[in-house]
């Protein structure tokens, strides 16, 4: 297998686009190994394409930006040195990803850990045509490349360029993130394309992709991409674009072919960590691609089990936590550690949530495109669409939103929501939102195309000294900046405002 990995030199990203680590660049061998079988290019796309296979996650400090997560005070000399290090994070500063990358680079090069799978992804694309295999198993392996790369740049689009859809934002002159197709090396400068041009790309991906992962995929396990889950982010993408109908359409689609929720109230819990993980790909009937590394889940600074009921340096917000009905069992069973139930110790940001279930047997991914978001885009479109004049579009909201929290609240205790005007419905299903997809990279993004509200943080490093920092309403820092080192190695990249 490692004659085949020789062609890292080709997934390597251009050195004018993104810092390479030391000696990335370095081999200079000009009798390169390429992959002559589909089952080399396979092991290939799994090895550098998809996320799941290394132990460095794409990001792990997204929901710190949010205002789902606390920062607590903590005298422990460990959990004080976590707390400084994602402090940047925590407070907003526009140089964070430079300032993480200096202290802990594992999972935080943000821009490099994308690129660098989308350079995966590329090599796929370039090679594939020319390798022996049937045109079947070339079609899906180039339909998995295509989905996964529309993937990447969505998530990239999303931290470096403004939302599409927004008031106070312009997708066609608005900066996104440099679109790279092809895997060669170039010593080209490639400048930033528009957030328009690279939801184009990425719809493109999309579209190109589903028909043949339709025809050619349907066999794919969980842990690579299908057809549905390319159709749940195209829902997804379309969303976030203010297409309703379009989001309806694939939200539609992606509910016939994957209907199941999983009740709640069916879970009998079991060990501490559980073995029953909501995101799990091999435990959860939602779980439509399950992917990310579950070693993202541990990196934040945490009280160990033995002193769980002490505050953690980052956990899940007391304030967030008072939105959920005390029947519902979200609110114990993806956020409280099972041992100190009684105690009510909440869970250390995702290590120990039972949402996750980190070292349980079971696990093997990270996060999950589930079907549960499926039935929340379809609601919010037809939310839309009611508040636009289509009155059938509240019955089908108020359908879709129940049937959710029927599996999810005590059976003794469920009701079902009756609310009648379409804006009232819109606030109900953005705070159900954040409880169904809370720690699953949704709730930054979300309150970027719903606005860009005030939120605020709360931060004490020294016991007497709390710091309040603010992130104002449609402040820029809701776009992240650019890393410094891709900066400084290509000129033609522009700095966000």
């Amino acid at each position: 297998m490692k004659k085949y990995f020789k062609i890292l030199t080709l997934i390597c990203l251009t050195i004018s686009i993104v810092s390479c680590k030391k000696g990335f660049l370095e081999e200079s061998s000009q009798d390169l190994v390429r992959p002559t079988t589909i089952a080399a290019l396979n092991q290939l796309m799994t090895g550098e394409a998809y996320a799941l296979s290394t132990a460095t996650p794409l990001n792990n400090y997204l929901d710190l930006l949010t205002d789902d997560i606390q920062s607590n005070y903590n005298a422990n000399t460990a959990i004080v040195a976590g707390i400084n290090k994602y402090a940047p994070v925590f407070t907003w500063e526009r140089n964070m990803i430079d300032k993480l990358v200096e202290v802990a680079p594992e999972g935080n090069n943000t821009w490099f850990n994308y690129y660098s799978r989308i350079k995966g992804c590329n090599v796929i694309l370039d090679y594939v045509d020319g390798v022996e295999g049937t045109e079947s198993e070339k079609a899906n392996l180039r339909g998995q490349a295509l989905a996964l790369r529309s993937f990447y740049y969505f998530v990239l689009v999303n931290l470096f360029g403004k939302p599409y859809h927004s008031t106070v934002t312009n997708p066609e002159t608005d900066l996104g993130v440099p679109i790279l197709l092809t895997a060669d090396v170039s010593d080209a400068p490639i400048p930033r394309s528009t957030v328009k041009d690279v939801y184009a790309q990425v719809e493109k991906d999309l579209l190109t992709a589903v028909p043949l992962l339709d025809a050619n995929g349907k066999n794919n396990h969980v842990y690579k991409f299908t057809a549905t889950a390319a159709r749940l982010l195209l829902s997804r993408v379309y969303l976030y674009m203010g297409d309703w109908d379009a989001s309806l359409k694939y939200s539609n689609e992606v509910i016939l072919a994957k209907p199941t929720l999983q009740q709640y109230n069916a879970i009998v819990p079991a060990g501490n960590p559980p073995t029953f993980a909501i995101s799990s790909g091999a435990s959860s009937p939602e779980v439509i691609w399950g992917y990310g590394p579950s070693t993202e889940l541990s990196v934040m600074p945490f009280a160990s089990a033995g002193t769980a009921p002490a505050k953690a340096g980052f956990s899940i917000s007391e304030a967030f936590l008072s939105t959920y009905d005390p029947a519902d069992i979200r609110l114990t069973w993806n956020f409280r550690n099972t041992a100190f139930i009684d105690g009510g110790a909440i869970v250390s940001y995702k290590s120990g949530s039972a949402k996750y279930a980190q070292g349980s047997a079971v696990l093997t991914n990270g996060k999950a495109f589930r079907t549960a978001e499926a039935y929340l885009n379809r609601a919010e479109a037809n939310i839309q669409k009611a508040i636009a004049g289509d009155a059938s579009g509240l019955t089908k909201a108020l359908d879709d939103l129940n049937f959710l929290r029927s599996n999810r609240i005590k059976t003794a205790n469920y009701t079902p929501i009756t609310i009648a005007d379409p804006q009232a419905l819109y606030t109900f299903y953005q705070a159900e939102r954040r409880r169904e997809l809370c720690l699953e990279d949704h709730r930054w993004f979300d309150l970027r195309r719903w606005g860009m509200p005030a939120i605020s943080h709360n931060i004490q490093v020294v016991a007497g000294s709390p710091e309040t920092v603010t992130l104002s309403q449609n402040d820029n820092r809701y776009t992240l900046d650019v890393p410094m080192e891709a900066l400084k190695r290509n000129p033609n990249l522009l700095q966000n405002p």
